[in-house]
């Protein structure tokens, strides 16, 4: 077993760790992300402030944009992924300009991506809004992560077999296999957890928090997926497709809300009740949109120099931080319950989970059944004798002719 390093990795790494840092703040520390008093009316602000995660990427278009340009005046412009320009419409040859031409659904693609990302994030809001005796401390949040994400990642690897075309190697049905397997493991686990071991959980409402979200676990890698053939098909960047993505979303809000206030919160002051004082709101709305914003980028940039697939090793980390915070929560209480071992267990079909994913991503490599034979750093390595043995090949031709000749 190998572990293929790529420099790009760094992205993830620092997704994880981000990650990890907000997932268990957010679950120990609620109160401080609640905004106002109602639920719904919470879930439906951090869509706007999402939003206004990917607007912030404006920055980095004219950041990059500008760099551009004056590389292009001194004639240094090199791009390490796809040799074209950050914009999409101009190739340096020579010093030339080449227009490269977008498909002709290309905006089709980039509205379908605003749409679906506006759906999936709009999730919470309509579950909070449909059963409105729901709270956030009655629901199993965990449980709905860990079937959500295993959903998701099988989501990615069927889309990307039938939208993207990828072949399905053996090392592919391996990771697929081991990811399934610990799907069917985890659900039984945190049914128990929910029905057996925690006391303020209420689970009818959990059911129905985990099947109305079903849709993100489908929806969310069809989007990436879509995002990940604009990268392929249509030569933009991460940076300008998030911005894209941002702005689409933001006409969106802008039809959407009126009819939200008139329609549902017009009459029902409970709806704008605030829950903290306006500093800590501050404080709270910087930090999500700003960490919103960092995360949005790096999952960008993996879709962008890895596939879509590869999302699946980022999200299994909001699983992980679950079940941590979980176990924290109870030794701080000191309520040592044998929910502890459902929990435990949850963690190492977690990391099970992962360990299929980065086979599947071929960042680990097992050099058994012949699982390594159509990876592309085996594959690249054959190449690269093959030319060696064909050099040599010519070289000693040479020599002999040399000798025939004298």
């Amino acid at each position: 077993m190998t572990f293929n390093y790529n420099k790009n990795l760094i992205y993830a790494i620092i997704y994880w760790v981000l990650e990890i840092v907000y997932r268990a703040f957010m679950y120990l520390e609620w109160n401080c992300f609640s905004i106002l008093k109602r639920d719904s009316t919470n879930e439906y602000i951090y869509v706007i402030l999402l939003d206004i995660a990917d607007l912030l990427a404006g920055f980095l278009v004219l950041y990059i944009n500008s760099t551009l340009k004056k590389k292009k005046e001194v004639g240094v412009y090199s791009d390490d992924n796809t040799s074209n320009s950050f914009i999409g419409k101009i190739e340096i040859i020579s010093g030339e300009e080449k227009t490269l031409q977008k498909t002709k659904n290309y905006t089709y693609k980039i509205i379908l991506i605003c749409i679906l990302d506006y759906l999936n994030r709009l999730a919470f809001f309509i579950f909070y809004q449909i059963f409105s005796e729901a709270t956030h401390e009655v629901l199993s949040h965990k449980a709905q992560k860990d079937i959500i994400i295993h959903l998701d990642i099988i989501a990615r690897y069927v889309f990307s077999i039938f939208i993207l075309k990828t072949k399905v190697l053996k090392h592919h049905k391996v990771a697929i296999l081991i990811i399934f397997i610990g799907f069917i493991i985890l659900v039984p686990i945190d049914y128990i957890s929910i029905n057996y071991f925690s006391t303020t959980i209420n689970a009818g409402l959990t059911y129905k928090y985990i099947g109305l979200l079903t849709f993100r676990g489908i929806l969310f890698p069809f989007e990436d997926t879509i995002v990940k053939k604009v990268f392929i098909d249509d030569y933009i960047q991460p940076e300008l497709l998030m911005f894209l993505r941002g702005l689409g979303e933001f006409v969106i809000i802008l039809v959407v809300t009126p009819f939200l206030y008139f329609f549902i919160w017009k009459n029902d002051d409970s709806y704008f009740e605030f829950n903290s004082d306006l500093t800590n709101i501050i404080l709270m709305v910087i930090f999500y949109t700003l960490s919103s914003f960092i995360k949005a980028y790096l999952l960008v940039k993996v879709i962008y120099y890895f596939s879509s697939q590869s999302v699946s090793f980022l999200i299994i980390s909001e699983s992980l931080t679950g079940s941590v915070a979980d176990i924290i929560e109870i030794f701080i209480e000191k309520e040592h319950s044998f929910d502890v071992i459902a929990l435990l267990l949850g963690i190492i079909v977690i990391i099970i989970t992962t360990f299929g994913t980065l086979i599947y991503d071929e960042i680990i490599i097992i050099k058994k059944c012949g699982m390594d034979k159509n990876v592309a750093k085996e594959i690249t390595s054959r190449g690269e004798l093959e030319l060696n043995s064909l050099s040599t090949f010519d070289d000693n031709d040479r020599e002999v002719e040399a000798e025939e000749d004298t």
